[in-house]
């Protein structure tokens, strides 16, 4: 609608969500909440997905729930970068648990408006409901009353070896440290990295990528290891999540390359990514790991995947003396490529950056 003037653009939405009430006073309700934030101060109150939590909150997320407007979540999120990279939507899973939680702070286990939640939404809330008032275990705690996350360092560490699964979590996002990890420090650190809840492995994994001063680690050698232990993990999020860290505190060895190598040809996009992103962060690779890339960057090509053939291009042109004479070799039964490859080695990007 970039050719209308802003009335013009008013009008045509308004059509719109004249033509859809349910959307239209959802986007109404969800316009005075976000108003609300922002009047009150709040961090991030432009971020879509924290208004919409701040909707449900408020009590006024029915017409949200009744309206779906994420209808396949993506394949990849990686949760512990959501303040780098909020979700534009609550999918059904998290809108379900944020509407649970609305639920138990007002001590209200079986609320009456959970009657009219779609059946998709209604079972996964009142299961989550169920687990609050059984565990407690939220870091959430609407009775305190206090500043959740004004804590100090040593706090976080606390409640990082706590038993509650969600106050690891968000201790885990918060642990931060310029110095040494301490020998107590760095045990409870492999603990979360070894825990066998998912998610708390994948934010410890983040913890540990922040204990660096410099892309130096400051922790010990012993989660370094852990870390190219879960390199090599079945999970792919996990695997994916460690090599990448591992490239950013530049602590890959023989065989985390080795690993590298072998996740270019998986058939999951991210872990392709992960390790083309540790591979392009070294100035040179063996021959046989540069066969294993050339495998990749064809079968890239095929898939007409140009976000990947951009970044084999900057891979190749850090690594290879003369890039454009090895994709020609490369790809002499295949000319009809060399366009495409030959422009994506003239304007190779300065750096890698992370798929969406």
């Amino acid at each position: 609608m970039g050719k209308y003037d802003a009335n013009t653009r008013s009008i045509i939405l308004g059509a719109e969500l004249a033509s859809d009430p349910p959307l239209g006073l959802a986007t109404l309700v969800n316009g005075v909440v976000s108003d609300l934030l922002y009047r009150n101060r709040f961090r991030d109150a432009i971020l879509p997905e924290l208004v919409e939590l701040a909707v449900v909150g408020t009590g006024l997320g029915m017409l949200r729930n009744n309206v779906g407007l994420v209808g396949k979540s993506g394949s990849f999120w990686d949760s512990t970068e959501w303040a780098v990279a909020p979700r534009p939507f609550l999918d059904f899973r998290t809108l379900a648990y944020a509407n649970a939680i609305a639920a138990w702070a007002r001590e209200d286990e079986t609320p009456q408006w959970a009657r009219d939640l779609s059946g998709e939404l209604k079972r996964p809330m009142q299961k989550s409901l169920k687990f609050l008032f059984k565990t407690k275990d939220s870091f959430f705690q609407p009775s305190k009353g206090q500043a959740l996350l004004g804590q100090s360092q040593s706090q976080w560490w606390k409640l990082a070896a706590s038993e509650s699964p969600s106050q690891q979590l968000v201790a885990l996002r918060h642990l931060q440290s310029d110095k040494e990890l301490s020998d107590g420090q760095e045990s409870l650190l492999l603990e979360k990295l070894r825990s066998a809840n998912h998610a708390i492995v994948l934010h410890a994994i983040a913890a540990a990528e922040r204990m660096s001063v410099n892309h130096r680690p400051i922790a010990g050698e012993s989660v370094v290891r852990e870390l190219r232990t879960l390199a090599d993990h079945r999970d792919d999020e996990v695997c994916a999540k460690a090599m990448c860290s591992l490239t950013r505190l530049a602590k890959l060895d023989e065989t985390t390359v080795e690993v590298a190598s072998n996740m270019l040809a998986s058939n999951v996009r991210h872990v392709v990514f992960a390790g083309l992103h540790a591979l392009a962060s070294l100035d040179s690779i063996p021959d046989p790991t540069l066969s294993l890339v050339d495998r990749g960057f064809v079968r890239a090509l095929q898939a007409c995947d140009y976000e990947f053939v951009g970044l084999f291009a900057t891979a190749y042109n850090r690594w290879i003396d003369d890039p454009r004479s090895h994709v020609e070799d490369l790809l002499q039964d295949s000319p009809e490529y060399l366009p495409v490859v030959l422009d994506a080695l003239q304007h190779d990007p300065k750096q890698l950056v992370s798929i969406d």
